[in-house]
């Protein structure tokens, strides 16, 4: 009988045990991260697959919010992932980064690609990959006449200043074509000088998610479609400086990975990547009669071909 008695007290203690400690296993092994992608294009793609493979063996699990160039339904997603039971929280992008700052203070977050002057938030860190489109214009022949489409989005005005500025300095007859929504694309392009000798796009959510649109009208011109983000390129755009998108994504997942296993995001510096890449359009650059392959090959840089 006290055998028995015995027996039972152990059991009991044995199921008193496992109920204190499978839950912290189970949610040690359920971590959530919720990445925020303000309107789905191949960039954004490419950072997500990075983000995803510095996770693999975290045990954790990716949430995908996408809230489809909306800045109504950005603002939902955040509120919601506020509520909800999530670790950390990656918004992609300066505009979805400065949102997800201003509603959330109580959980890491990650902006990724990100243009971000000062951080006042312990909780946030992440990954900075802008590269001043003019970089790359002072490094091509000369262009005398370019057409720059740009959204009305606040994240790329300073370029706008920026590539006036560099107009005057370099005498460019510089025209700049603004657009509200992807309906008024084809309009706006269509309204461009005749002898304009480029179409010039930014990292521009709006404008890089309508790259076949662009791309067809610089064909019916013979002209190149000059990009800042591989993506682009790899959707018909004939050139561009910039960074490797799964890489801004692996390096952003990574301090995900550190956080998960126990890191503060006070303590992870915010980081830029500056390692450039010219990616080439081989079909684009072919349909085009300003540029040549050899005058694209001068720049030295380490370049990719699509």
């Amino acid at each position: 009988m006290s055998c028995l008695k015995f027996l039972s007290i152990k059991y009991i203690f044995l199921l008193f045990f496992n109920i204190l400690i499978f839950p912290s296993i189970i949610q040690a092994a359920n971590k959530k991260v919720a990445v925020i992608v303000p309107l789905e294009h191949e960039a954004m793609a490419q950072i997500v697959s990075g983000i995803s493979e510095s996770l693999q063996g975290a045990g954790s699990e990716l949430i995908v919010k996408n809230a489809q160039g909306d800045a109504n339904i950005m603002s939902a997603l955040i509120k919601q992932l506020q509520e909800q039971d999530i670790d950390i929280i990656m918004p992609i992008g300066t505009t979805a980064s400065q949102m997800t700052m201003a509603h959330i203070k109580n959980k890491p977050i990650i902006c990724v690609a990100a243009d971000l002057k000062s951080l006042n938030n312990p909780n946030v860190t992440g990954v900075n990959d802008e590269i001043p489109v003019t970089e790359f214009l002072t490094k091509l022949p000369p262009l005398h006449r370019i057409a720059v489409i740009y959204s009305a989005s606040e994240k790329v005005t300073p370029e706008i200043e920026l590539l006036k500025t560099f107009a005057e300095e370099e005498d460019i007859d510089l025209h700049l074509l603004m657009v509200q929504t992807l309906a008024d694309l084809p309009l706006a392009l269509k309204s461009a000088a005749a002898d304009v000798q480029a179409f010039v796009i930014l990292k521009d959510h709006l404008i890089v998610s309508g790259i076949k649109g662009i791309v067809q009208e610089a064909n019916k011109r013979l002209i190149p479609v000059i990009a800042a983000d591989e993506g682009s390129v790899k959707g018909g755009a004939t050139i561009a400086v910039g960074v490797r998108e799964k890489d801004i994504g692996i390096k952003s997942g990574a301090m995900a990975k550190t956080i998960l296993a126990g890191g503060k995001p006070s303590k992870i510096p915010y980081q830029t990547i500056d390692d450039l890449v010219l990616f080439i359009n081989k079909n684009a650059l072919l349909k085009q009669n300003v540029f040549s392959k050899e005058e694209i090959s001068i720049l030295q840089l380490p370049h990719v071909e699509f």
